[in-house]
C-alpha cells in the first residue's frame, strides 16, 4: 500500500479479505481487500484481471459504498475518514504508460483546485514493467511464481510461507474452504431472496413471519416489500 500509494509513513491496523456489502434490492459488492490504517483511512484493493471490471462507475460505486460504512448514526459529516478505492488492473487501463493514474475531484471554476473531499481512487497499471519504478518492481512481483525472483523480501517470505511451508499449505486450504463456503453462502442467501419474494407475493404472512421463515432480516423484508409497491 505504502508504494502504490507513494508514501512511507502509512501503518495497516487491520486487514480483512472478501468483504461483502449486501442489498435485498440494491445492487451488492465484495471487496477482495479492504484495510484501515493507523490513522482510520480505509483502503478498498480490487484486482481485476479483465478489462470489463475496471469501469469508472464501478470505482465510483466502490467509493460511495466504503463511504456508507464509515458513519453512524448521529456522526457527524466531517468525521468522514479519507478513503482509497485501488484498482490494480491486469492491462493498461488508460493506456497512456505511467504506472499510476490518480482521480480525484476538482473545482473547475477555481483553477482545478482540489475540492478534498477525502475521496481517492487510483488505478495501478499491472502492466507496467519498468523495474526503475517502485510500482514496476511491485507488479513484477506479483506476477512471479518464484519467490527467489521477486525484489520484495516481504512477499518473497510470503511465498515460500505459502509453498513450502506445512502451516503455509494448511492456510492455503483453509482459505479454499473459505471460499467454497462463501459460495455456497451467496447461493443461500440468493434463495432466501426468492423465497422472500414468493411470500410477500402471497400476501398472507406477516413481514416478521416471512423473515422468520427466510432467514432475512425484518429491515430486508420491508425492502423487498418497499420494492414491490415501487
Amino acid at each position: 500500500v505504502n508504494t502504490i500509494l507513494e508514501r512511507d509513513d502509512l501503518k495497516i491496523e487491520s486487514t480483512r479479505t472478501q468483504v461483502e456489502y449486501k442489498s435485498a434490492t440494491k445492487r451488492s459488492l465484495k471487496l477482495d481487500i479492504r484495510a484501515e490504517d493507523a490513522e482510520g483511512r480505509v483502503i478498498d484493493i480490487e484486482i481485476q484481471r479483465a478489462d470489463r471490471g475496471t469501469g469508472v462507475r464501478r470505482a465510483r460505486f466502490h467509493s460511495s459504498m466504503i463511504d456508507r460504512s464509515l458513519l453512524e448514526k448521529g456522526d457527524d459529516f466531517e468525521e468522514l475518514s479519507d478513503s482509497y478505492v485501488i484498482f490494480i488492473t491486469e492491462n493498461d487501463k488508460f493506456d497512456r504508460g505511467f504506472p499510476l493514474y490518480h482521480i480525484e475531484r476538482k473545482v473547475t471554476e477555481l483553477g482545478d483546485t482540489l475540492f478534498g473531499d477525502g475521496a481517492h481512487i487510483l488505478y495501478v497499471n499491472g502492466a507496467f514493467r519498468d523495474i526503475s519504478h517502485p510500482v514496476g518492481r511491485l507488479m513484477h512481483d506479483f506476477n512471479c511464481t518464484n519467490a527467489a525472483d521477486m525484489f520484495s523480501e516481504l512477499l518473497a517470505a510470503e511465498v515460500r510461507y505459502l509453498k513450502e511451508d506445512e502451516r503455509g499449505r494448511t492456510s492455503m486450504c483453509k482459505l479454499l474452504e473459505e471460499m467454497r463456503d462463501e459460495a455456497a453462502e451467496k447461493a443461500t442467501y440468493a434463495k432466501a431472496i426468492e423465497t422472500a419474494r414468493s411470500m410477500l407475493a402471497d400476501g398472507f404472512l406477516t413481514y416478521e413471519k416471512i423473515a422468520q421463515y427466510s432467514g432475512l432480516s425484518l429491515d430486508e423484508i420491508k425492502e423487498l416489500a418497499g420494492q414491490r409497491s415501487a
